[in-house]
């Protein structure tokens, strides 16, 4: 995939690096009130070094960093076929309330339907996270 760019974030597949990152904000993901309507994450580093590989053979999970810094804050993902596709997105909570999922979300739709021709992109989230529901 090409790197996408918004205003503050860049978007762009996985790397090995990004381990470290990825498993700080899953731990965060995993302690939250929202956690009881995601499956579970891994959080040991073996795993989360495993989901990283795997995330960046593919074009589904993207990585969401800043843009004058390069840190990771998150990531992205857009799965599907045929046109259709599912959003879906996590962030590092010292990030939240900033307008980044928003930015990096619409960064992608945007790509989404521009390169991909998508026609339908739907997403959803538990009626009680209502960040998500907002978003």
């Amino acid at each position: 995939m090409k790197v996408i760019e918004t205003e503050r974030l860049i978007i762009r597949n996985f790397e090995p690096d990004d381990w470290k990152a990825l498993q700080e904000m899953i731990i965060q993901k995993e302690s939250s009130e929202y956690a009881i309507y995601d499956h579970p994450w891994p959080t040991s580093e073996n795993e989360i070094k495993g989901i990283v590989e795997w995330f960046s053979k593919g074009d589904q999970f993207l990585a969401v960093c800043l843009k004058e810094t390069g840190k990771f804050i998150g990531f992205i993902s857009l799965n599907g076929e045929n046109r259709e596709f599912d959003l879906g997105y996590c962030f590092n909570f010292d990030y939240h309330g900033k307008g980044y999922a928003t930015e990096g979300c619409i960064g992608l739709l945007d790509y989404a339907f521009t390169n991909l021709n998508a026609e339908t992109i739907k997403s959803s989230t538990a009626a009680d996270n209502q960040p998500s529901c907002n978003l």
